[in-house]
């Protein structure tokens, strides 16, 4: 039997339950996981803004050690440490061949209905979020979804490098391309957004715009490469980045909240030719009102970003071996560090923009 945090109901708390862990099947991996950050996209499962339906283990950024491996398994073995990814690829579809393996299409299956069911409770089948389900204190994956990592990195920092890390540096360095010299602003700056921010810092940014209604974000955005800060709560927060630029604008702008009335915002802070990165995922079924005139004349578009546009198997020992010489910062990232049973605190402090990231540990 494992502890297991339980989404039973959409916009109810989360049930820490004692649930029956089944084996791992022969591609799987069984993983006692020694932390997990707790991000915004699990909250958005709990108030029904993400179609995964429950009952469902949340939690999708996670690391831990392997215990258990299955009889086909033999990238991995009892006692390696691991990253889990809620992105695998399973190397034959289209885009695994293409090289985009983050649009994998088992990925989007996992995404979707947490793929196979892994957790019982009094015969009752439980899923896990995105294939991983890291609120419990053991569960099984695809050996495909978990990233070896060298023993000496401190597992609930690593956790982080599962989803947020990767999703915001991942949006600079994959997704934009940002070059040296050019300008950036970041709507948003939770866990992902200060990513973001440090990414833009690595691509050698060199004007990072901060935009937030929280004091307290805008300063620690500072600690984490913003050049600038824009109170969000105060005026037009584009007609204030295109003050800061001379009126020009920004060559990009990350929209990282998932909120479409500022996906809008970021576009109208581009300038002509520049491109809004949508990392937020805005809630199922809603629809962003980008006005039409300046997609063809200003060249000006929209992309959306999936995981940093991440091969992890390529991009997790870069951004683990950055923070090991540290030139990435990860431990200023974890506000604070709880129990599993306080897990319904940490998505109360998340939704009042208290912490970048609240941490689990096991």
């Amino acid at each position: 039997m494992v502890r297991g945090a339980v989404l039973y109901n959409f916009n109810e708390p989360l049930t820490v339950d004692s649930l029956e862990l089944k084996p791992p099947r022969a591609d799987e991996v069984v993983v006692k996981v020694a932390a997990s950050g707790v991000c915004h996209s699990d909250l958005s499962v709990q108030q029904m803004k993400l179609p995964l339906p429950p009952p469902v283990v949340l939690g999708h950024e996670g690391a831990g050690v392997v215990e258990e491996i299955g009889k086909d398994v033999t990238t991995l073995k009892p006692g390696d440490h691991v990253v889990l990814s809620w992105v695998e690829n399973c190397g034959k579809c289209h885009y695994c061949v293409a090289g985009t393996v983050h649009l994998c299409d088992r990925n989007q299956q996992g995404l979707m209905t947490g793929e196979e069911n892994v957790f019982v409770k009094n015969g009752t089948q439980i899923s896990r979020m995105a294939g991983v389900g890291s609120f419990a204190e053991r569960t099984v994956v695809r050996a495909t979804a978990a990233i070896k990592i060298p023993d000496d990195v401190p597992l609930d920092r690593a956790c982080l490098v599962g989803c947020g890390v990767m999703t915001g540096v991942g949006a600079a360095i994959n997704t934009a391309k940002v070059q040296p010299g050019q300008t950036v602003a970041v709507f948003g700056c939770g866990g992902v957004g200060l990513n973001v921010i440090q990414g833009s810092a690595l691509c050698g940014a060199s004007r990072i715009i901060a935009v937030d209604l929280s004091k307290s974000k805008l300063e620690l955005a500072k600690q984490f490469g913003a050049t600038d800060v824009v109170d969000a709560s105060s005026g037009d927060a584009a007609d204030r980045v295109r003050e800061l630029t001379g009126g020009l604008g920004v060559d990009y702008a990350f929209e990282v909240i998932g909120v479409p009335a500022v996906i809008v915002q970021a576009f109208l802070a581009l300038k002509r030719g520049g491109k809004a990165i949508v990392v937020g995922v805005p809630p199922f079924g809603s629809e962003v009102p980008i006005p039409g005139f300046p997609i063809p004349l200003d060249e000006k578009s929209v992309i959306g970003s999936l995981y940093g546009s991440a091969n992890m198997r390529r991009d997790m020992p870069k951004l683990i071996d950055l923070y090991m010489r540290g030139r990435l910062k990860i431990d200023e990232l974890v506000s604070r560090r709880i129990k599993l049973d306080d897990v319904n605190d940490a998505f109360t402090a998340m939704e009042k923009g208290e912490v970048a990231r609240s941490v689990i540990v096991y």
